[in-house]
């Protein structure tokens, strides 16, 4: 049992922190648990009581994300299994507060799992709003599903590189451009 909780979790945070440091330059196959160490200022001890290794630490960081954005999609659904614009841009919010990870696990070197996770777990709340496809489980559906998912993330990639709009500009853009409002 752990006696010092807030110890604990500073320790936590300054080796998860230290690790986000190095993604955001590298691909996780290229960062070593003493390069993590280093920057948070422990033994490499300390990070083997936390983690078995690097990858650990990215799944449950991505893990959590993740499970941040399913618990506002899950609470925000209707009985049509939408999200609602304005849950749309808390969406963006979660991804903007956590800017560092969400940049780096949407680059070039992020994660492919994770990216896929993330198109699969949106995809049902924002298919409402976009050109009704015919054959939605044919091959053709499917490439433009994936058109749809990754301009919508690699516009978001962009846009947390680099915010020069707010996150109301950012879906105004996103839904006169690609999305459609359902017929009331």
């Amino acid at each position: 049992m752990n006696k010092r909780p807030a110890i604990t979790e500073q320790t936590r945070k300054k080796l998860v922190d230290g690790f986000w440091s190095l993604y955001m330059e590298k691909p996780v196959s290229r960062i070593s648990v003493r390069e993590i160490t280093d920057c948070a200022g422990y033994n490499r001890a300390t990070f083997y009581h936390y983690y078995t290794d690097v990858y650990q630490l990215l799944q449950e960081e991505e893990a959590s994300l993740l499970r941040q954005i399913r618990d506002l999609l899950e609470n925000a659904g209707s009985d049509q299994n939408t999200i609602a614009i304005d849950n749309f841009g808390e969406m963006l919010v979660i991804l903007r507060n956590n800017n560092l990870y969400a940049s780096a696990l949407l680059s070039d070197h992020g994660d492919p799992a994770f990216v896929s996770s993330l198109k699969e777990l949106v995809w049902p709340y924002i298919n409402i709003y976009l050109v009704q496809l015919k054959y939605e489980d044919s091959y053709e559906g499917q490439l433009l599903k994936e058109y749809y998912l990754s301009g919508i993330f690699g516009t978001v990639r962009r846009w947390l590189a680099d915010p020069q709009i707010g996150i109301d500009e950012l879906i105004s853009l996103l839904i006169g451009q690609i999305m459609r409002l359902p017929e009331q």
